[in-house]
């Protein structure tokens, strides 16, 4: 009797010692990585979301909301090391501050950009407003905000881990965080606003339409109204005959009435034609990289005039080779055609860019 009681009792010191092993094992932890994603997956959402939502509305149509997101795939993203607390019912809980910072580049752009959108008004102060009540704190480019979240459980079991950290995920301050980033991509709005835009029915390079909107009174002039070389460059447009006369000949003239003489008698060697071929595949090169980088709207707007003026300058072209007296002639002219007319087209094109 005595054996059967002892040996129960150690099986019952032992088991109590186990247990007390096993609690001791189990720990908190305020540091997980699925928290940090869920956190960030949540403001990007929000920030696309907004920039959609916005470019599908605005029936100015400044912003180009792929833009303003990419911009947000390049904000710095950062949780503190988090500290484990308790709540006022006592139960453990973690705190940490989230740190959102824009690219310097980024902010000073949107700053510079924000009159278009937002008018004259302050910008920083628009932004503090909508902030209002969510606990962010926005300095310089930085926008801080402390959050709480559940900690996570951490024993010997990597299922019931797993289970924990994604519970904790789950557990955090979901509408804060959704605000914020919705005025991260309140934020963000000016960055995306194209090239060209339109203003009182006129199409102004940004630039200039900033200009204007900070100073009414601004010398700017509309990208409709062709300076003297775009008339040049559109002269083709309307089937008149643009004066063909080479930059570099109107800097030159010796040079180019020594051309000029020898092409009228076709006395033309193969140095004189392979300079001709290289200055028009230079200036085909430089044409066609402007018109692929050109905002896609402007492209789109430019395209049925772009297809009218390669017809016409091609005819144009071709007739004013078919004028000399020998094949060699005949291709010299249509190159130095060519190329005059591309590099005038170039200077057209020019206006609807950003330099």
């Amino acid at each position: 009797m005595k054996k059967s009681v002892l040996v129960y009792s150690i099986i019952s010191i032992l088991s109590l010692a186990a247990c007390s092993r096993d609690d001791s094992s189990e720990k908190l932890s305020c540091n997980t990585e699925q928290i940090r994603n869920q956190i960030q997956d949540t403001l990007h959402t929000g920030i696309d979301n907004n920039a959609r939502q916005f470019a599908q509305t605005d029936r100015r149509q400044f912003v180009d909301a792929d833009k303003v997101i990419g911009a947000g795939g390049e904000l710095n993203i950062a949780l503190s090391e988090g500290k484990l607390d308790k709540d006022g019912n006592g139960n453990p809980v973690c705190s940490s501050e989230l740190k959102v910072t824009v690219p310097t580049n980024i902010w000073q752009q949107i700053q510079t950009n924000a009159p278009l959108l937002f008018g004259k008004t302050d910008f920083i102060a628009r932004l503090n407003k909508q902030l209002q009540g969510n606990e962010v704190v926005l300095h310089d480019n930085e926008f801080t905000k402390p959050i709480q979240y559940s900690p996570v459980t951490i024993n010997g079991n990597a299922a019931s881990n797993a289970a924990s950290a994604t519970s904790a995920a789950t557990n955090f301050d979901l509408a804060g965080i959704q605000t914020l980033g919705t005025v991260l991509g309140n934020a963000l709005l000016p960055y995306g606003i194209k090239d060209i835009v339109v203003i009182n029915g006129h199409t102004y390079k940004r630039a200039d339409a900033i200009e204007l909107i900070n100073n009414p009174n601004a010398k700017v002039t509309p990208v409709g109204q062709q300076s003297q070389s775009a008339q040049m460059a559109s002269a083709i447009l309307n089937g008149h005959a643009a004066a063909i006369i080479n930059d570099n000949q109107a800097n030159d003239n010796a040079t180019g009435r020594n051309s000029e003489n020898a092409a009228r008698q076709g006395e033309i060697n193969a140095s004189q034609l392979q300079l001709a071929r290289d200055n028009n595949r230079n200036a085909n090169n430089v044409i066609n990289t402007l018109w692929r980088n050109l905002d896609d709207t402007v492209r789109k707007t430019l395209q049925h005039e772009e297809q009218k003026w390669i017809a016409n300058k091609t005819s144009q072209c071709q007739a004013r080779g078919a004028k000399a007296s020998s094949a060699t002639y005949a291709e010299f002219l249509r190159l130095e055609c060519d190329t005059q007319l591309t590099n005038e087209r170039i200077k057209y094109l020019n206006g609807y860019t950003l330099r």
